[in-house]
């Protein structure tokens, strides 16, 4: 069976990706075989291709989630048959018309969710539990600045947050603040003057907080606002100019991943997919990506 796979053989602007047909191998064990029908795009992905991040060797391939129908499976004690709708995390590239993946990643589609927002569920999903769950390992979090929440994985953490009953705080530009208050979160412009107008609108010190911008002016703030013995993370992946503010890592977790498609699912959690590309426009989906300020996800359409 061939696949159409984005590539791309340098690094740089969106002119770089291409369009490769490939022959798979046969399937491997345990794995089953998957016709895409949309996978979500992340900022990661985007800043592989420019060279921000150099993981690996050239050429490269992108996407980490997906959803699809499978065509084909290697693992007689799975409960999965050719057919079945699944969503879930890739096991090296998602963004190709045909991929190879565990069954262990593997999560039902539910019915009610379109192929856009189930495609684009597994990265934000995973990252945003992992960093709640680390938070609460460290103590209890009451109250929690987030700096970038209106993108894929400040959505959804913030709605976990609330649901764990954590006060959520999070910056923002303008055009972003009723999708916040929307989401349960208390929005503050950013931008000059951050730190002063997070201390009137919160003037006890916060538990936490979550950088997923990566700017100084977040940095600054959070510095400035957070308790003395409280947790300050990123996953911004950018150099900061204080080492007090630790990287934090999704790690894959099919239990947490569920956790979220059942909440998106009976409604009790909200998934804006804000922008969805052909396949074919995949270059035009990357460059929107990396001029940033987005809502929600974007989703690559097969």
């Amino acid at each position: 069976m061939h696949s159409t796979v984005l590539m791309a053989h340098t690094y740089g602007p969106a002119e770089v990706l291409q369009f490769a047909e490939l022959e798979l191998p046969k399937l491997a064990a345990e794995t089953a075989r998957i016709q895409v029908m949309a996978a979500g795009i992340n900022p990661i992905d985007a800043r592989r291709m420019s060279g921000e991040f150099r993981h690996g060797t050239l050429p490269q391939t992108f996407g980490t989630e997906f959803a699809g129908v499978i065509v084909e499976v290697n693992d007689p004690q799975s409960k999965w048959k050719v057919g079945d709708e699944v969503l879930g995390s890739g096991a090296g590239f998602t963004h190709a018309t045909v991929i190879d993946v565990p069954v262990s990643n593997l999560v039902a589609r539910p019915a009610n969710l379109d192929w856009l927002v189930a495609g684009s569920l597994a990265g934000a999903a995973q990252t945003a539990m992992t960093i709640l769950q680390e938070l609460q390992e460290k103590g209890p979090v009451k109250s929690l600045l987030i700096h970038g929440a209106s993108g894929g994985v400040g959505s959804i953490t913030v709605q976990l947050a609330r649901e764990l009953g954590i006060d959520v705080v999070a910056t923002a530009s303008q055009r972003n603040h009723e999708y916040l208050e929307n989401l349960g979160a208390t929005p503050v412009l950013y931008g000059a003057g951050l730190t002063e107008r997070l201390q009137a609108i919160h003037p006890e010190k916060f538990d936490a907080s979550l950088d997923m911008a990566g700017t100084e002016d977040a940095t600054q703030a959070s510095l400035a606002t957070v308790k003395n013995d409280g947790f300050l993370g990123t996953i911004a992946g950018r150099p900061l100019s204080s080492s007090r503010i630790q990287p934090m890592w999704v790690k894959r977790n099919k239990a947490n991943l569920q956790h979220v498609v059942d909440g998106v699912a009976e409604g009790r959690l909200s998934w804006l997919v804000s922008n969805s590309y052909p396949f074919a426009q995949a270059a035009e989906a990357y460059s929107a990506i990396l001029q940033g300020h987005t809502w929600g996800k974007s989703v690559l359409s097969f």
